[in-house]
């Protein structure tokens, strides 16, 4: 039998075979240059370092010059560790670009409401009386009442900046002051010149049956005087020269014609006073 039947495929020859192995040679040589500069290439230009630039921090009652990388106002906070809390306010806003010189201001900005315990002052009420004078004359001390409202707070870097109260709940009532008083007319009043003394609601003026009120029923004390009512009514409003408006409300013995006889809540105060003329100006 033939030796040749026994080959199922042809034999390459030498030149084929060379040039194969040429090939893979030349394009593993041309990749190991191709990725060998593309890995080496980095390491020969490495990139630029990151631009620094001096900036002023301001916050939580410091104040620190620092140089950072260029970035943004928040990086700048991130790069310190500077937590912001919810109302806390940042200028420039946080997406600002830094820039050499800045200076960057960190507010702590806190808000609570406080509930506190409060005095309610008494209101004072006014009761017109047209025979009184015009010094007011107070009818009932009033009384304080308490209630609970809520403060409002801001505040920035721990100092108050705006506060307000709201919601008061009275818990006390209070007691009204009532005033009782006259007002002097606008117009203008006859004057005339009077002998004036003076005298106290005591005993050692109006005798050892003094009751303290005159006789139109009014509490004697000062802003009332003693007429002659045949020259000035009874209820009539005066001023009297150096003692100051008044109303005619009692009545005296010795008290006839151009005297008046002017009260002083004290004996001392009445004899101070002595005896003397005075301009009266007469509200008709």
């Amino acid at each position: 039998m033939s030796q040749r039947g026994l080959h199922r495929f042809p034999v390459q020859s030498n030149a084929c075979h060379y040039w194969q192995t040429h090939i893979r040679i030349s394009l593993a040589f041309t990749l190991l240059l191709t990725f060998g500069f593309t890995l080496t290439s980095p390491a020969q230009n490495p990139p630029p370092p990151p631009k620094i630039v001096q900036v002023t921090l301001i916050s939580d009652g410091e104040e620190r010059q620092l140089s950072v990388p260029a970035g943004t106002v928040g990086g700048l906070l991130k790069l310190e560790k500077i937590a912001l809390n919810k109302h806390d306010r940042v200028a420039p806003p946080l997406d600002s670009k830094l820039e050499e010189g800045m200076s960057v201001l960190v507010e702590r900005v806190t808000f609570e409401i406080i509930d506190e315990k409060v005095t309610i002052e008494p209101p004072v009420v006014t009761r017109w009386d047209k025979r009184m004078t015009a010094e007011p004359v107070v009818v009932q001390q009033g009384k304080a009442g308490v209630g609970t409202q809520k403060r409002c707070i801001w505040r920035k870097d721990g100092a108050i900046s705006v506060q307000w109260t709201q919601s008061l709940k009275v818990l006390v009532k209070p007691k009204p002051t009532i005033i009782r008083r006259g007002e002097l007319p606008s117009r203008g009043g006859r004057i005339i010149y009077m002998v004036a003394t003076a005298y106290d609601p005591g005993p050692a003026s109006c005798g050892r049956y003094a009751s303290g009120r005159t006789a139109i029923g009014l509490k004697a004390t000062k802003g009332v005087i003693a007429v002659d009512p045949r020259v000035i009514p009874l209820g009539t409003r005066v001023f009297v020269e150096g003692y100051g408006p008044a109303v005619a409300g009692d009545v005296g013995g010795a008290i006839k014609g151009n005297k008046i006889d002017v009260c002083f809540p004290t004996r001392r105060e009445a004899l101070q006073w002595g005896r003397r003329t005075v301009k009266v100006t007469i509200y008709d």
